[in-house]
């Protein structure tokens, strides 16, 4: 079975695969010995099946897709290293297991009050109980949460957040890792994320149909203009929490044409101010220091 067939294999059927303990159990010791392969009676022994055509018929399921065999030795590939993984981080466990209560995550952007950070149901969520603004709302892995100290979790939030958004801006699924198509929702009917509609961006995956939107400002962040501007103005965006970030997040924003859409956004900091330009796929067109 080729890569292409394989990867048009009907979802449920991909799962099916790994139903079984003893799959999961090959997966798991060949992740423990590393890069090192390891040979049929070698894999046999550590999970621990007697029966030899028992083990080599369950071993052969998870081929091509979860295990290769290079000679008469066997490693994980990709999809079996990405699968153990998500194990790992307990994305297919309960997210309600992990409690946390809220913790203080920095100043909100609307009113000044103290922002709070909580867990609810796999999702990371900042909001402000002074005004009710919610200020972002992130899947985010178990095991990120349960092993950060919780005075140090917004911090690892925010490093999250800028990984994900940095996927997205470069054209990347954040769940399946295929292409994604960008496009501002300016003038459109759908609900805005933000509290001003024209700086939705919505992310399409190309392969499996996911959906995410985000601040065009957050989208454009990465890009060497920004960048450049907000470290001259003492702002280091790896130490500052993006939901902090009032001058980036809520610009000023003129749409300056609408066939092609162009979107002028206009970012002042201490009397210091960029413009950058983006066209529908929120790519910048052109910048400009004030």
């Amino acid at each position: 079975m080729s890569p292409t067939q394989h990867a048009r294999q009907r979802p449920e059927d991909v799962f099916a695969l790994l139903a079984n303990d003893i799959r999961l159990d090959i997966l798991h010791e060949l992740w423990d010995a590393g890069p090192e392969p390891l040979s049929f009676s070698e894999l046999r022994t550590r999970v621990g099946v007697d029966d030899s055509g028992t083990f080599n018929y369950h071993l052969d399921q998870l081929r091509p897709a979860f295990v290769t065999k290079d000679g008469e030795a066997y490693t994980l590939t990709y999809v079996g290293r990405q699968t153990v993984g998500s194990v790992t981080s307990g994305r297919f466990s309960a997210a309600e297991e992990v409690d946390l209560e809220p913790v203080p995550a920095g100043d909100c952007i609307h009113c000044g009050c103290t922002t709070e950070a909580t867990y609810d149901d796999g999702f990371v969520v900042v909001e402000c109980s002074a005004c009710n603004e919610l200020l972002i709302k992130m899947s985010v892995p178990p095991i990120l949460v349960a092993s950060a100290d919780p005075d140090t979790l917004p911090d690892v939030v925010n490093k999250h957040v800028l990984t994900r958004t940095e996927r997205l801006s470069r054209g990347f699924c954040s769940l399946c890792r295929g292409r994604v198509d960008a496009a501002l929702t300016t003038g459109s009917d759908e609900k805005s994320i933000t509290h001003r509609s024209e700086l939705d961006v919505r992310f399409t995956c190309r392969e499996c149909g996911a959906r995410s939107r985000l601040n065009v400002a957050a989208v454009v962040m990465d890009h060497p203009a920004v960048v450049s501007f907000l470290y001259d103005v003492g702002i280091d965006r790896r130490k500052t929490h993006v939901w902090e970030l009032e001058s980036l997040l809520d610009p000023e924003a003129t749409i300056e044409r609408r066939d092609p859409l162009e979107l002028t956004l206009v970012f002042e900091i201490d009397g210091v101010s960029l413009s950058v330009t983006v066209d529908e796929t929120a790519t910048v067109l052109r910048h400009e220091r004030r």
